[in-house]
């Protein structure tokens, strides 16, 4: 084994232990949480896109 094929082991161990510890450190501070009924229909339902006059009238 060549020192380049080492060194590229190397790099990708420590890549495979830094990614388990970015999505510990993120899934203690963002916990996964399972969403609420209504908030599963709110995700599953279609918005209805509304025009830019629509918006501006509800803004004023």
């Amino acid at each position: 084994m060549s020192e380049v094929e080492a060194s590229l082991r190397e790099i990708k161990e420590e890549l495979k232990e830094i990614r388990s510890l970015y999505k510990e450190l993120i899934e203690r501070i963002i916990p996964v949480e399972t969403p609420l009924s209504d908030e599963k229909k709110a995700i599953e339902s279609r918005d209805e896109i509304v025009s830019e006059d629509e918006l501006m009238k509800a803004l004023d």
